[in-house]
């Protein structure tokens, strides 16, 4: 599958910053959102990350384009944990802050996947597409989920 050119090669190592700094933010943020979301959906949040991280690594290293991707993944992954970082400051003991900032977080995940799924699609590789597929639909229940919880914030907060 040496077939991917270096545009696919920086697309797929955005998609590995979203992996890898979505892991790393629900690890630093582990306590509160344990208590918010339960520990069930915290350890399948970053297990999934993970497994998504290594399977699109595989794509790119299979496709040739492992040195461009990773060099993005360093330059995307700086970008988001900065962007991250500003937005929770010292707030990681608070599950509503964590859940605002997956608001953005989240949503950039599923566009930058979508430009990933343009790609499958044009390559005609299914095993990339399906994976794609499945880690849009997972970040937008991650989204829906963060969105329920935070109207329920503001019901509570609201009385």
């Amino acid at each position: 599958m040496n077939n991917m050119n270096e545009f696919t090669g920086k697309k797929l190592g955005e998609v590995l910053a979203f992996c890898e700094v979505g892991e790393e933010t629900f690890k630093m943020g582990v306590e509160a959102l344990t208590e918010k979301l339960g520990a069930e959906f915290v350890t399948d949040y970053i297990e999934r990350s993970n497994m998504y991280f290594e399977s699109v690594k595989k794509f790119a290293n299979d496709g040739g384009v492992g040195e461009v991707t990773m060099a993005k993944l360093e330059s995307t992954g700086a970008k988001l944990r900065a962007m991250r970082d500003m937005y929770v400051g010292d707030q990681w003991h608070n599950a509503t802050e964590l859940l605002e900032w997956s608001g953005f977080f989240e949503g950039a995940a599923i566009v930058h996947f979508a430009l990933v799924r343009g790609v499958a699609m044009e390559l005609d590789n299914s095993d990339l597409l399906n994976l794609v597929n499945e880690a849009i639909d997972f970040h937008y229940q991650i989204l829906e989920h963060a969105e329920g919880e935070l109207e329920s914030v503001g019901q509570d907060r609201a009385k």
